[in-house]
């Protein structure tokens, strides 16, 4: 399903690879050329990024600047595919018991961390381990009772239900897979990595840079090619698009998308743009003032023009979607179920906030980060189209590390909040939303949406999940947890001479371990 209404360039398809300013016979004849190329081996990759991380530790950081780092230094038991369908990684193969509570993952035999020492399944059950203890992202396996193994290579995950999101989860955020040395030795991977990853950490100069090298045990033979992998933090844009411009960096994700206008027709970068699988939205914490009377949340959601927050947010590269985003193909409502609610009627919005008793209005803050443009950006469009209802919206800048403790701790009366996405259904609503067993990103509590989660959790059957989870994203827009804004598109650049990138549509950087450099 497309929607067309929130961009002129909507029709491009996720595989596209746009070059020299747009798709053209000749871009894809020089892609389809490249890829018969044989790839070049060694050099040194740099990378530029806006965003740092707020630390490396794969189970502790609940950064989307973390999750999109980890994949350069580890593994999960499964990938996911640009098609999101789940592909063996760490695990070979797997099978379901008939009553759907056993999952037995068969590992691969001679993958190494990267300190040398081979990964097994006691690996992987300590990764499980301490993820139910200390990590945020715990309730994505809310289902598993228990990790064990199975002998050296294999492992059992037993569910409490059947549970149909499991695949997801590994392959998700939370999936990647840790070395008890690794603990041992650090204490936490905050500020250090030992995983089995294309690439092995060197040294991290927070608001700086970066630096890999090419892991040479890596489990995929012949991968990666570059020697070594450099990602630089440069805070302000501008100073990104000038370094790709003049050859400085050889590869830029690009989080403020106006700036693909002002690098596609440079010749010498290949630019990429793809459907995201995540999405902006404003975060509304449930339980504050006014925020509790779901008319004011409704009222909230009738106020704002989402077409015109994607026109400035993301200069319109991206489009409007329903809670399921767009690469969720078989999870999408029809666009006619959810564009509805998504069209701005001012006068429904006031008559809803003088049933709640807030015809006079009120003040609430909404934070943003400065490092995320479309945060930025979009704030203050959402706090105009408030002011028509009496609401005034006072926009706080936070630093990002302060923001993710505010954020856990629900500090907060709204926030700009930005997702990377996530495969199934399943992990992308019950962590954020369920009232008691998830995260419960909104600190809000709809007993019949909860039921639904948990019928959709424990439902295997394909086409009764559908209708399950059909009924999830009715009851969100009709509640309005969160506000779906905007989907902005995945946009990437590379030098010309950067061979093998491929995106992804969760945003976390996958495609380094098959990118090379012809030097040539």
């Amino acid at each position: 399903m497309r929607n067309d209404h929130a961009s002129p360039h909507s029709h491009l398809s996720r595989r596209q690879i746009l070059k020299a300013g747009g798709l053209t016979l000749g871009a894809l004849a020089v892609g389809r050329r490249a890829a018969a190329q044989t790839p070049k081996p060694g050099g040194t990759l740099i990378s530029a990024q806006a965003t740092e991380a707020t630390g490396l530790d794969p189970q502790l950081v609940p950064a989307l600047s973390r999750s999109r780092r980890s994949p350069m230094m580890y593994s999960q038991l499964v990938r996911f595919d640009e098609n999101m369908t789940p592909n063996p990684e760490l695990a070979e193969s797997w099978e379901t018991s008939k009553d759907g509570l056993t999952w037995t993952f068969k590992l691969r035999q001679g993958v190494k961390f990267h300190d040398g020492q081979e990964l097994t399944s006691a690996d992987v059950k300590f990764t499980f381990d301490r993820l139910f203890e200390k990590s945020p992202g715990k309730s994505d396996f809310i289902a598993v009772d228990k990790v064990e193994p199975a002998g050296k290579y294999a492992v059992k995950f037993t569910t409490k239900e059947p549970f149909a999101g499991l695949l997801a989860a590994l392959g998700g955020f939370w999936g990647f897979i840790i070395s008890e040395a690794g603990i041992k030795q650090h204490g936490d991977l905050n500020k250090a990595a030992l995983g089995t990853g294309p690439f092995m950490f060197v040294d991290w100069k927070v608001e700086q840079q970066l630096v890999l090298k090419k892991n040479p045990n890596y489990f995929k033979k012949g991968l990666p090619y570059v020697d070594e992998l450099v990602i630089r933090t440069i805070p302000d844009e501008s100073n990104i698009v000038a370094a790709l411009r003049t050859g400085q960096i050889h590869h830029a994700f690009i989080e403020d998308n106006k700036n693909y206008s002002l690098l596609k027709d440079e010749k010498t970068l290949t630019g990429y743009r793809s459907s995201r699988l995540g999405y902006d939205y404003l975060n509304i914490t449930a339980t504050r003032g006014p925020l509790k009377d779901v008319r004011v949340r409704q009222a909230i959601s009738w106020a704002v023009d989402r077409s015109q927050v994607l026109r400035v947010a993301a200069a319109g590269f991206g489009r409007l979607t329903a809670p399921a985003t767009a690469p969720m193909k078989q999870w999408q409502l029809p666009e006619e179920a959810w564009m509805k609610y998504y069209k701005p009627d001012v006068e429904k919005a006031k008559k809803l906030m003088a049933e709640a008793g807030q015809s006079a209005g009120f003040t609430v803050k909404c934070m943003v980060i400065p490092t995320f443009p479309t945060m930025v950006a979009g704030a203050p469009v959402i706090a105009a189209h408030l002011k028509r209802i009496g609401i005034t919206m006072e926009i706080e800048q936070v630093e990002y590390a302060i923001w993710i403790k505010r954020w856990l701790a629900k500090d907060f009366d709204m926030t700009m909040n930005t997702t990377p996405g996530y495969a199934d259904p399943d992990t992308a609503f019950f962590r954020a939303l369920h009232s008691t067993k998830g995260q419960n990103w909104n600190s809000w509590s709809v007993p019949d949406l909860d039921g639904l989660l948990e019928e959709g959790r424990r439902t295997m059957d394909q086409k009764k999940r559908k209708e399950i989870y059909d009924r999830v994203q009715i009851q969100i827009l009709e509640n309005v947890p969160h506000l779906w804004l905007f989907s902005a598109d995945n946009i990437d650049f590379t030098q010309a001479s950067v061979k093998g990138y491929k995106q992804h549509s969760t945003t976390l950087l996958y495609g380094f371990d098959g990118a090379w450099l012809d030097k040539a």
